[in-house]
């Protein structure tokens, strides 16, 4: 059984389109504050792209076979990879850097809503830096979301790629295809951007500031529009707009749907999104009282700057209202332990992700009940349903590999001689997508690290974002011997 590749080739050189059009925008932006050299530069790539698209789809007929699993996990990461190239031509021709891994550590780094970055944010020309959160956007939801709300138009089916998208996952089927799914996703995605931006708007911050932050949000990367956007501002207002709609966005999205249908008890009584709620709070309680006992802050400082950080790391969102380096050891952990779990399945978060760390939680309980009632018969259950003991495999062995990259990363980065909370941040932070960690990447910038440890944090990051399985599977030798498993 060979591999569909008249289809992967097909959904991959969709890409480029997506990538090209989406170049318009920072197009605009050069044209807008007069950035000649960027503007020549965005727009040739962006033609460039589009046209070599177009003759791609043209040569390349559909085919009917229907795309299995293997396809699927290869279009999820070639499209992924291809994004990424892609998207690091700007810096790389921008002159900004002549570095082609400081170009694809940008462009990785947008993509997978990491948020981290290698330059200074305060220098770079508008047009890169808007660049950067269009990444960042288009990240949120993934590449390929795009792509299969286009390809049904040219004949062809996407529903396995949702599977290869979040395996392990419960993903809820909203509508009779997957194509109208990623469709209305996208719109409610859309819509969650339009209503933050004319809020932000509406506050101190500038325009260009609020489109910024705006795709930062809702796509949970934490990219501001300056390395000091918070402190700059110093807004409520504005923190308050953003902590919500980082939220709005790690939460599963099905749960939107069933809301617009009226099934508000179903949406209620969701256990993820109980789980996620209580673990902010609790979270938000715990640091604000350590910030306020250990005298860092005064009462409402410590609420405000505890609440605001612990969102910005259950959410995987890396924004960062406030140096806390020097916070409390309690508080640090904890924030560590935020940044591990992270957001709910379906979103725009990363890391494990709730509804597994939820499953890891019974599976422990499970363990000491059958250690006291040896001959019980316990079963893992969520909400009332029990999890199949496939699954319940399935999520074990994805947090293994989750913690075995964490420290396979953390040794390779320490060959930097970097202090051990540098680095084991370091690598928690790519996994988890969330931009920044501790002690000497506190602020998200990574330049500290050579460039053959930057394709370290590259990989990192893309592993965490595209969802383990589907990484690891392609190292796996089977998986390029079609022909091993007749029935796969």
């Amino acid at each position: 059984m060979s591999f569909n590749y008249r289809i992967i080739f097909k959904f991959v050189s969709v890409v480029p389109i997506i990538i090209g059009t989406a170049m318009f925008i920072p197009i605009a932006t050069a044209l807008y504050y007069g950035e000649g050299a960027q503007l020549n530069n965005f727009l040739i790539l962006a033609v460039t792209m589009i046209l070599v698209s177009l003759v791609l789809l043209h040569f390349l007929k559909p085919a009917t076979i229907p795309i299995r699993m293997r396809d699927g996990y290869l279009i999820v990461t070639l499209c992924g990879i291809t994004a990424c190239i892609l998207g690091a031509l700007p810096y790389w021709t921008s002159g900004q850097t002549d570095s082609v891994i400081d170009s694809l550590f940008e462009s990785i780094a947008s993509f997978t809503t990491t948020g981290s970055t290698l330059f200074n944010l305060d220098t770079i020309p508008r047009s890169l830096l808007i660049w950067k959160g269009v990444c960042n956007w288009l990240g949120g939801l993934g590449i390929l979301v795009l792509t299969i709300s286009i390809l049904p138009a040219l004949g062809m089916e996407g529903k396995t790629l949702a599977q290869a998208e979040v395996p392990g996952q419960i993903l809820g089927k909203v509508t009779n295809r997957t194509s109208d799914s990623a469709r209305y996703l996208y719109i409610l995605y859309l819509s969650f951007t339009i209503i933050e931006f004319i809020l932000l708007a509406l506050g101190p911050m500038d325009i260009f500031d609020a489109i910024i932050n705006t795709m930062a949000s809702v796509s949970t990367s934490g990219l501001g529009s300056m390395n000091h956007a918070f402190s700059h501002y110093n807004s409520f207002y504005n923190e308050a707009v953003i902590v919500i709609f980082t939220i709005l966005s790690s939460i599963n999205f099905t749960l939107y749907f069933l809301l617009l249908h009226g099934n508000w008890k179903t949406v209620l009584t969701n256990i993820e999104l109980r789980a996620f709620f209580i673990i902010m709070i609790l979270g938000s309680g715990f640091v604000a009282l350590n910030l306020y006992f250990t005298k860092t802050y005064g009462l409402m400082e410590s609420i405000r700057y505890g609440t605001f950080q612990v969102v910005s790391m259950a959410t995987t969102s890396g924004f960062s209202i406030i140096g806390h380096t020097g916070w409390p050891s309690f508080s640090i952990v904890i924030l560590i332990v935020l940044m591990l779990i992270g957001g709910c399945s379906y979103s725009t978060s990363s890391s494990i992700k709730v509804i597994r760390f939820l499953v890891l939680c019974k599976l422990v309980g499970r363990g000491f009940t059958r250690r006291i009632h040896p001959r019980s018969v316990v079963a893992v259950k969520i909400g009332g349903r029990s999890i199949s003991a496939l699954r319940v495999s399935y999520i074990t062995v994805f947090i293994m590999l989750y913690f075995i990259l964490i420290i396979v990363g953390s040794i390779i980065l320490s060959l930097q001689n970097l202090d051990f909370i540098t680095t084991l941040s370091s690598s928690v932070a790519m996994l988890s997508n969330v931009g920044f960690g501790l002690g000497d990447v506190a602020t998200g910038n990574f330049s500290i690290y050579c460039r053959p440890l930057r394709l370290v944090l590259c990989f990192l990051m893309i592993a965490g974002r595209l969802e383990l399985f589907t990484i690891i599977t392609l190292f796996m030798p089977s998986f390029w011997n079609p022909d091993k498993y007749k029935n796969y």
